[in-house]
């Protein structure tokens, strides 16, 4: 081959090496977004899950605070 059509080939070669690695690097990005978004989801859930437990605490809170009231209603003659 004659040097022009070899580097011609050479540049050729290299251009698709550079498209496969671009290829490569756009899938790697985005099995990386999908995974970033199943991840954000989950958070999501978790912290809904956390406020929950942080509702349902509150109000055993408030229930056991009754409850206490309620004890010393019935023994008025005790300190707290």
């Amino acid at each position: 081959m004659d040097p022009d059509t070899t580097k011609k080939v050479s540049d050729l070669l290299n251009l698709m090496e550079d498209i496969s690695s671009d290829v490569d690097a756009k899938s790697e990005l985005d099995a990386l977004t999908e995974r970033i978004e199943i991840l954000e989801s989950k958070v999501e859930e978790l912290a809904g899950k956390v406020d929950q437990f942080e509702r349902m605490y509150q109000e055993k809170r408030r229930q056991v605070k009754s409850l206490k009231q309620d004890l010393l209603a019935l023994f008025p003659d005790r300190d707290a």
